[in-house]
């Protein structure tokens, strides 16, 4: 680890925010994956489909929390029209989508194997049986049996032959496609409560430019170095709401940070506090002549983070704020937004009216020259790291936040009944 970021002051999550819900039998049900909702969008390239008929659609993902049972959630909230759905299937999975033996679990809703979600809505699946390990894939399966037209984040999602292959372990004639994927999220219950961190923001949190299907982006890297660190708490879950394009004040690559805050992180299962890292796009398109962002300044990227402030410490959660990373050399970038951006930095820095702060800029710039990123930790792209940038982040998050020995987390603690949460 970074001996710079080592030797940081630290500042723990405290460990007050909402109770999360347990069932009559005592379990504790916490998200263990999370992927925002997205609209509608075009197609942009040969290897992606936006509709599906007669069909069924793998989606698989990482779990970052265990538990004895899953349930699982379906979008429609930005569709177009109602959307029906035959049979869903979950099981343990390899990364390719090929299930384990044994572990198939049909999925029912009110009882039955398909539904149809309102437009405007979700739905979240009955219980199933199903133990699951942190870091284990999920493979959700879905039938579509008439005509559909998704409205998801988009993934790399397995689509087969006509039929309803759902419970089927392989897809010998299967093809792939970036597509929307029907599941928004999937919770996991255990006997013993844990305690989640959601990491909003764009597409630096989403994880833009990490190697595909490897799990780098920094939420998850976050993860295995605190189920590694002996001394971590190791209740605490990570979930990453990022949207690649997202901006605080506009909607375009999805909906804006203001309206989709309550959804992707205030309502998350199990949230205690929130990581915030957004506006680099605000003020990017704000100054470059092809946007629509129109006139900005660093009041308007404060006023818009101490909206969600007020709205995070109502629900008695923590939120930490992430400053702006460099941008210098990226497409958008202009030294106008450069001033707002380190307007923008100054007063994060300050610390007032939140819980702490997560300095992303000073762990990627490079010292001898400071507006640009270290170029052993960026793409190349000037705007987003790599596997390598991503994991400086994670340690900065890990050393701010999460380090058992350190000072600023024992004063943390000291100081938990006086934080924003219920005691």
């Amino acid at each position: 680890m970074r001996a710079a970021l080592a030797a940081a002051a630290s500042l723990a999550l405290g460990l007050t925010g909402s109770a999360m819900a347990a069932d009559a039998a005592g379990g504790h049900w916490v998200a263990a994956w999370y992927s925002p909702p997205f609209p509608t969008t075009a197609v942009w390239g040969c290897n992606q489909v936006r509709t599906f008929s007669h069909q069924t659609v793998r989606q698989v993902v990482r779990l970052e929390a265990a538990g004895d049972r899953v349930r699982i959630r379906l979008t429609n909230e930005l569709g177009l029209e109602p959307l029906q759905f035959g049979e869903v299937h979950v099981a343990l999975s390899s990364p390719n989508g090929v299930t384990e033996p044994g572990t198939d679990r049909a999925v029912t809703f009110g009882g039955k194997p398909g539904a149809t979600i309102p437009t405007g809505g979700a739905l979240v699946s009955d219980p199933v049986d199903l133990k699951v390990r942190r870091f284990q894939e999920l493979a959700i399966s879905v039938y579509y049996p008439t005509g559909a037209a998704p409205a998801g984040h988009l993934a790399n999602l397995q689509i087969s032959p006509p039929g309803d292959h759902a419970a089927e372990a392989v897809w010998p004639q299967a093809g792939r496609g970036q597509s929307p994927g029907l599941a928004s999220g999937v919770d996991v219950e255990a006997a013993a409560p844990a305690k989640v961190l959601v990491a909003f923001g764009d597409s630096i949190t989403e994880g833009a430019c990490a190697t595909e299907g490897a799990h780098r982006d920094y939420p998850q890297q976050l993860s295995v170095l605190l189920a590694a660190q002996r001394g971590a708490d190791q209740s605490w879950v990570v979930i990453n709401s990022g949207i690649s394009g997202n901006r605080l004040l506009r909607d375009g690559a999805g909906q804006k940070a203001l309206a989709r805050f309550d959804r992707d992180a205030l309502d998350i299962t199990g949230v205690r506090a929130i990581l915030l890292l957004e506006g680099i796009n605000d003020i990017g398109w704000a100054f470059d002549p092809r946007g629509d962002g129109g006139p900005l300044t660093a009041e308007d990227i404060i006023g818009a983070y101490q909206d969600l402030i007020r709205r995070a410490h109502a629900r008695g959660l923590q939120i930490f704020l992430g400053t702006l990373t460099p941008y210098e050399g990226a497409t958008y970038s202009r030294p106008q937004g450069e001033k707002v951006r380190e307007q923008v930095n100054a007063w994060i820095r300050k610390g007032q009216g939140f819980d702490g702060v997560v300095d992303f800029d000073a762990a990627l710039r490079d010292p001898s020259s400071p507006l640009h990123y270290l170029g052993a930790d960026q793409c190349g792209d000037d705007l987003h790291p790599n596997d390598a940038g991503y994991q400086a982040m994670a340690e900065t998050v890990f050393q701010r936040l999460f380090a058992p020995r350190s000072r600023g987390a024992a004063l943390a603690r000291t100081a938990a009944a006086g934080s924003h949460g219920p005691g």
